[in-house]
C-alpha cells in the first residue's frame, strides 16, 4: 500500500470521491482472470469506467481491457457515438479538427523535427499551444508543425477500443518516417509515441518531450510557484521529471510552493465519468487555494485545461499560468 500523500486523502482519485464504484487492483486482477466468463451490463459503467487512467494503480492495462469487454458486450456511454462519429470524420474527438492557432510566420516550412502538438492541445487551449510555440522559438529550437494532425489515439484506446489508436497508428507513422524527432506537447501522445508507436517507427525517430526543451529564464524571476505535476509522466516511467521542472524554475528566481501531489481528474480528457473528474477537480483545486503561492501552473494539456477551467469555477487565490508564460 502506497504511504498517503496527503493527510486523510486516498491516493487514488477515484477511490477518494467515488468508493462505492472503485474496483481495487485485486479485484481487477480476479474480473480480468476470467474475462471469458464475464458478463457486463450498462449498470455496470460506473464501476467500469470510474478511472481516470492517472496510472496511480498497478492494473491500468487490465482496467482498459475491462472497458473493452464492456463495449464488446454492446455497452455504451454517452458521448460515445459521437466520438466515433468524430474519427471518421476528422480523426480527433472532437466535431471539428481545424486548428485554433495563430502560427508564428518564424515557424519554418521544413525541417527535421515535428513538433506534435495534439488535439486538445490546437482545439481546446489554442493559447497554451500558442505560448508553447513561442517558447521554443524563442530557445532557437529548429522545428516545424503539421497543417492538419491526426490524434495519437489514446481517447478511443482509453475508451476501450483500440481500432481506432491502430489506425491512427498506421496514419500518423507514414507522416513520421519523414522526420528525425518528433516533440511532443502532449504526454498522451509522448506515451503512445515511446510504447505503441515505437516498434513500427523503429530507431530512426527519435521522441520527446516538451520539458527536454525548458531552460532557466534570462530574466530574474519573482514569486511562488505551485505545481500540479504530471501523472502521465511521474507513474509511466519518467521519475524525477518533477524535480527537474522545479529545479528550472528555482534557477530562474522562483519559489517553490510544497503541494504534494494529488491527481486533477484530467488523465483521459474530460469523458465518460465527468461527475467524478469534477470533484477530483475540485478537489485538487482546495491544495491550491493558499494565500503563501502566487502562481499555479503546469506542462501538461490535459492538466493545464482543468486547472485554467477550475481555478476560475473554484474562484482560488493564486494566478494560473502555463509554464511557457512564467519562463518567457
Amino acid at each position: 500500500m502506497k504511504k498517503e500523500r496527503i493527510k486523510g486523502r486516498k491516493n487514488f482519485p477515484t477511490e477518494e470521491i467515488d468508493p462505492e464504484n472503485f474496483l481495487d487492483d485485486e479485484t481487477v486482477k480476479n474480473m480480468v482472470k476470467n474475462i471469458n466468463k464475464l458478463k457486463l451490463t450498462p449498470e455496470d459503467f460506473k464501476k467500469i469506467y470510474n478511472c481516470v487512467d492517472c496510472n496511480e494503480c498497478e492494473t491500468e492495462k487490465e482496467r482498459i481491457l475491462l472497458k473493452q469487454k464492456y463495449l464488446e458486450q454492446g455497452n455504451s456511454f454517452e458521448g460515445w457515438k459521437e466520438m466515433l462519429e468524430y474519427f471518421e470524420k476528422y480523426r480527433t474527438p472532437y466535431p471539428s479538427n481545424e486548428m485554433r492557432l495563430k502560427i508564428p510566420e518564424e515557424i519554418p516550412k521544413e525541417s527535421n523535427t515535428l513538433f506534435f502538438m495534439g488535439c486538445l492541445s490546437t482545439i481546446r487551449i489554442p493559447r497554451y499551444t500558442e505560448n508553447a510555440l513561442k517558447y521554443l522559438l524563442n530557445q532557437g529550437v529548429d522545428f516545424t508543425i503539421l497543417d492538419k494532425e491526426i490524434c495519437c489515439g489514446w481517447p478511443w484506446y482509453v475508451s476501450g477500443s483500440p481500432r481506432e489508436l491502430e489506425i491512427c497508428k498506421k496514419e500518423n507513422i507514414e507522416i513520421f518516417k519523414n522526420y528525425e524527432r518528433i516533440i511532443c506537447l502532449c504526454p498522451a501522445c509522448y506515451f503512445l509515441f515511446l510504447t505503441d508507436y515505437s516498434k513500427d517507427l523503429g530507431k530512426n525517430v527519435e521522441i520527446k518531450y516538451i520539458t527536454d526543451y525548458l531552460k532557466p529564464s534570462k530574466q530574474k524571476k519573482s514569486g511562488t510557484v505551485a505545481f500540479q505535476h504530471l501523472c502521465q509522466l511521474k507513474n509511466r516511467g519518467k521519475e524525477g521529471i518533477d524535480q527537474f521542472v522545479e529545479g528550472i524554475f528555482k534557477k530562474s528566481g522562483y519559489k517553490i510552493a510544497n503541494v504534494p501531489h494529488w491527481c486533477c481528474g484530467g488523465g483521459i480528457g474530460y469523458m465518460h465519468r465527468t461527475d467524478v473528474i469534477e470533484e477530483i477537480a475540485k478537489k485538487r483545486m482546495s491544495d491550491f487555494n493558499r494565500n503563501d503561492i502566487d502562481y499555479i501552473t503546469t506542462y501538461c494539456v490535459s492538466c493545464w485545461w482543468i486547472l485554467s477551467r477550475f481555478c476560475k469555477k473554484c474562484k482560488i487565490k493564486p494566478e494560473v499560468k502555463d509554464v511557457f508564460e512564467l519562463l518567457l
